[in-house]
C-alpha cells in the first residue's frame, strides 16, 4: 500500500509549521491554529472523527455529508492560547466539548465551563509519537479517545487499547 503524504502549512505566533502524517514530536505540541483539518483514528485507519447528532464518533467517510461532519477548524483553545479548540466546518459557532465524559459538539454559549469543556492540548501520541493526542484542558489527567465508535475523554491509561484508541492524526480536511 503506498502511503500518501499530506502536508499542511500552519502558524503559530507568526511562524509557519507543517503538519503532515509524519509529525515530529515538537510540532505535536505546538498549536496549530486557523487551519482546517479531518482526523484519523490511529488503530482504525479507515476511520476519521466526526460528528453526527450533535455526539461525537469515529466512522467510516462515504458521503458528503460525512466529509462535511468530519472537517473542524482549529482555533485557538476557548479557555487557553497554548490549547486548542475544534469548531465544526459546517455548523460554524459549534465546537467539540466534553460533558459527562463524552465528546459532543454544542454551540459556543461562552461560559466558562463550556470553553473549559471545548479545549484541548495538542500532545505526542500516546501510541505513536509521529501522531497526537488531545489532553483535556479541564481534566489533565484524562484523554479523547474512542470506544465503540463513540468519542468520550477517559483518565490516561498504559493500557495498550487506551494508547492507540487515543492517539489521531491529523490530516488535511475532506473536501467538503
Amino acid at each position: 500500500m503506498k502511503k500518501s503524504f499530506f502536508a499542511l502549512a500552519l502558524t503559530l505566533s507568526a511562524l509557519p509549521i507543517s503538519i503532515s502524517t509524519s509529525i515530529n514530536p515538537a510540532i505535536a505540541q505546538s498549536t496549530p491554529v486557523e487551519s482546517t483539518v479531518s482526523i484519523r483514528a490511529f488503530n482504525l485507519p479507515s476511520f476519521y472523527i466526526r460528528h453526527r447528532n450533535f455526539l461525537g464518533e469515529i466512522s467510516l467517510i462515504s458521503s458528503s455529508l460525512d466529509r462535511a461532519d468530519a472537517r473542524f477548524r482549529v482555533r485557538l483553545g476557548l479557555a487557553s492560547s497554548n490549547c486548542v479548540s475544534f469548531e465544526s466546518s459546517n455548523f460554524p459557532g459549534y465546537y467539540l466539548r466534553h460533558q459527562n465524559f463524552r465528546i459532543r459538539l454544542d454551540r459556543n454559549d461562552n461560559t466558562a465551563l463550556f470553553k473549559n469543556d471545548a479545549t484541548f492540548c495538542i500532545r505526542p501520541g500516546l501510541a505513536s509519537l509521529t501522531n497526537v493526542s488531545f489532553r483535556s484542558y479541564n481534566f489533565p489527567g484524562y484523554y479523547i479517545r474512542h470506544k465503540n465508535f463513540e468519542l468520550y475523554i477517559d483518565p490516561y491509561s498504559t493500557d495498550s487499547v487506551f494508547l492507540n484508541d487515543a492517539t489521531f492524526t491529523l490530516l488535511a480536511p475532506f473536501n467538503p
